[in-house]
């Protein structure tokens, strides 16, 4: 296993360090002076030339890279040409409520999905089961924006139920001090004691978390029936059923445990994907995230900003999927042997 671990972690560096050298490239190759936007839309020749030698745009792009390299080690990941922020001050103030959401909405597709692919796999081509392939089609297929504003209108206009979208009502930031420790409002008001604060950013999580949660629902249910199904009908399901073990112990011990390996890798990718993915659903919600921040980055070509998220994004799938290689080895231990 520390081989295994060792080698992966390897792979992980030689992966980033891949990226570090395309979201370089990339940056340099687009037809736009940065020098340019830095200074602003009504820059004087003298003033662009300013901001060259400032940013080191004059520089040889070996030297270049190597001091784009170096500030990725050390945590200087550039300086936004909108804001003039630092791109990674930038992205501590957006990740937090995109994690936030990110993890309900994971946590609701392990608890929706999960359960209707076992359903699914155990009914097999039964009514159950048609019931539970319509669902996972269903939240594949609708698009995210639609299913959003589908939902503002039943829990929000109609039911008035639910926000309508933000983090907090602005009534009660207003009447309510709201303590910052981690960004996160739902973590905060539980390491304050504060459940008034709890409450509403659970409410307002809801909507854009399960609009979120449909797609990784639908792919959870698909890959737990198909790896069951497959799991099923093997000979040593038949033999645990000839000696007479019971169906709830054959489906939770011996199925469901072959069938977690592939669905934890679905699932890690999108939530890798989703960290910056959501740009359509913060918008309608109004949820200041990591995607909406990405969306206004592209939108301003502000590249230092772009390839701070990029890095971010490949990190982020780079650990999930090491930790989905070790959920795989801990399921089954002959994968660290090969």
């Amino acid at each position: 296993m520390r081989t295994f671990l060792l080698r992966r972690l390897l792979l992980a560096v030689v992966v980033l360090f891949g990226v570090s050298v395309f979201t370089f490239l990339a940056a340099r190759v687009v037809p736009a002076d940065a020098a340019a936007k830095w200074v602003g839309p009504k820059a004087t020749a003298a003033q662009i030339a300013r901001a060259r030698i400032y940013l080191g745009l004059n520089d040889p792009l070996p030297v270049q890279y190597l001091r784009y390299l170096s500030g990725l080690v050390r945590g200087d990941w550039g300086e936004s040409v909108v804001t003039h922020q630092p791109v990674l001050g930038d992205i501590k103030a957006y990740l937090p409520p995109s994690l936030e959401l990110l993890v309900l909405s994971s946590l609701l597709a392990m608890a929706v999905g999960i359960p209707l692919g076992i359903l699914s796999a155990r009914y097999q081509d039964r009514i159950p089961d048609q019931l539970s392939r319509l669902v996972a089609i269903t939240g594949v297929s609708v698009p995210s924006f639609w299913l959003a504003l589908l939902l503002q209108l039943l829990f929000f206009q109609k039911l008035k139920l639910l926000p309508v979208g933000g983090r907090l009502d602005s009534v009660f930031r207003l009447a309510h001090s709201v303590p910052v420790m981690t960004g996160s409002y739902v973590l905060d008001g539980l390491l304050a004691g504060d459940w008034a604060l709890v409450g509403s950013a659970l409410k307002h999580l809801i909507l854009p978390a399960v609009t979120l949660a449909a797609y990784p629902i639908g792919l959870v249910t698909r890959m737990v029936r198909s790896s069951m199904t497959e799991v099923l009908g093997e000979d040593h399901i038949r033999a645990a059923r000839a000696m007479g073990i019971p169906n709830r112990t054959i489906l939770g011990r011996y199925a469901l445990k072959p069938a977690m390996g592939p669905t934890a890798t679905v699932l890690a990718l999108s939530m890798a994907y989703s960290l910056s993915g959501t740009f359509l659903i913060e918008a309608v919600f109004a949820w200041p995230g990591l995607g909406r921040y990405a969306a206004g980055a592209l939108i301003a070509a502000d590249y230092p900003a772009i390839m701070g998220v990029t890095v971010l994004v490949a990190i982020a799938y780079v650990v999930l999927n090491l930790i989905v290689d070790l959920v795989h080895a801990w399921l089954d231990p002959r994968i660290s042997l090969r």
